[in-house]
């Protein structure tokens, strides 16, 4: 039987909240499993990245809606009435009332008994909809407004002060889609200007000279500049990585953590596709993923292979720039993945510094003398950022810290040692970098 767009959200939800799966690969199965409509693809897309972004938020006014525990009601049904909640609280192209019609059509093909239940509970929301939540403290009001949990809201609280509510809100903000544009093939404004004329409505990003960012409209990975590797999809703050390892003098180049391989080809278009660049990964499927997006762009510098970073390769020994993008907790990314707000914990956090530690104890070694290490991450979890690089400068000495050359903006938060930690929101994710050098001794 054929399942329609609320349908295929619910069992979206399922996976990604019972199952472990990631949102946008969840989504990539359910579109390429059913024929949807181009409208339809669009409703999924909003009710599930809407529902995971305010999941606590949504708990919450259910909890005062209905008289038993939430983790009572059978898994099917409590996501039909989130996905209904969301609706009638966020969006209003949809009246309720045709909300509430489609939940209980839902609930009768899923789950028959309970649609009496899920018709009494969003009709009762609908007449107490203007009734306020209330809060316990300020810490619940964030946790619940926002929808991060209170453990990540206080994180944030205790590192960045009066950012932390800024921060929130921009892990919150719809992402923008930016591309980098192949300076191998054309230059940006060039690149723009074909797009323009083809009716997108795009502009150039602020802080990367090499972004572009496409407002809405049409999907430009099926335009003919994407396809002929002129386009490359990549947030802004991680376009900022690669040009801080390119040197003229360096002849190769390291990333040790290199999948997707968007920093890596980066560094390749950087140093005209002439220096000797290895992309390292822990996987063959990663390993897969480079070389397609090696092969897309055209590009012939770059040597891909499996590897585990925590291996030592004693062949490398300092001959190299080196790039760590270093496994993380994901903390500025939850923009486009907001399940993680659920399933990361504290005790991942500290598992990963640990990580982190061992990473940079092994690939300081390849950096050769007078060159470069950069150090990135995309969380904003300061054990994994500053921190983990303090300790790094104080266990080598023959390493010190420079500062990045990036313009003057209110989203970059740049440390007395040159550490630069990027805000969430607009076109960009919540990211981390640093840039060290080994000294010549």
């Amino acid at each position: 039987m054929t399942k329609n767009a609320r349908e295929i959200t619910v069992d979206v939800l399922n996976r990604v909240l019972y199952q472990g799966a990631f949102s946008n690969l969840a989504l990539d199965h359910a579109f390429s499993s059913a024929a949807l409509k181009e409208e339809d693809t669009g409703l999924v897309t909003e009710l599930t990245y809407g529902t995971l972004k305010h999941l606590l938020t949504l708990n919450k006014i259910l909890e005062a809606n209905v008289s038993l525990p939430l983790k009572k009601i059978e898994r099917s049904v409590l996501n039909i009435l989130r996905i209904s909640i969301y609706q009638m609280t966020y969006l209003d192209r949809i009246p309720p009332y045709a909300v509430i019609n489609e939940a209980v059509n839902l609930t009768k093909k899923l789950a028959p008994k309970a649609s009496g239940f899920v018709n009494g509970v969003l009709r009762g929301y609908l007449r107490h909809k203007d009734v306020p939540l209330t809060y316990a403290s300020l810490e619940e009001e964030l946790s619940v407004s926002y929808s991060f949990p209170l453990w990540m809201v206080k994180l944030f609280q205790e590192q960045y002060g009066e950012e932390a509510q800024a921060i929130l809100a921009g892990l919150n903000e719809r992402p923008a889609i930016t591309y980098r544009v192949n300076t191998l093939k054309m230059t940006r404004e060039e690149a723009l200007d074909i797009l323009l004329k083809e009716g997108y409505n795009a502009t150039p990003t602020k802080i990367s000279p090499y972004g572009i960012e496409v407002l809405g409209g049409r999907d430009v990975q099926r335009n003919v500049l994407f396809q002929q590797g002129v386009l490359t999809v990549q947030d802004e703050s991680s376009m900022l990585v690669a040009p801080a390892l390119v040197e003229e003098k360096a002849s190769r180049y390291l990333d040790l953590c290199a999948a997707p391989g968007g920093k890596t080809t980066h560094l390749a278009e950087l140093t005209g596709d002439q220096k000797d660049i290895r992309a390292f990964d822990l996987y063959d499927s990663k390993i897969r993923l480079i070389t397609q997006n090696i092969q897309r762009l055209g590009l012939t510098s770059i040597t891909a292979k499996k590897q585990d970073a925590t291996v030592f390769q004693k062949e490398l020994a300092g001959s190299a720039q080196v790039l760590l993008d270093a496994p993380c907790s994901g903390l500025g990314i939850i923009r486009k993945k907001p399940e993680i707000k659920y399933t990361k914990g504290v005790d991942e956090l500290e598992s990963l510094v640990a990580l982190q530690r061992e990473l940079l104890r092994v690939v300081k070694d390849y950096v050769l003398p007078g060159g470069l290490l950069v150090y990135s991450t995309c969380t904003l979890n300061r054990a994994e950022n500053e921190d983990n690089v303090r300790w790094f400068l104080e266990q080598n000495s023959d390493f010190e810290a420079e500062p990045l050359s990036l313009p003057s903006d209110p989203r970059l938060l740049v440390t007395a040692e040159g550490f630069v930690t990027v805000l969430p929101g607009q076109t960009m994710d919540g990211f981390f970098i640093a840039r060290l050098r080994r000294k010549i001794v």
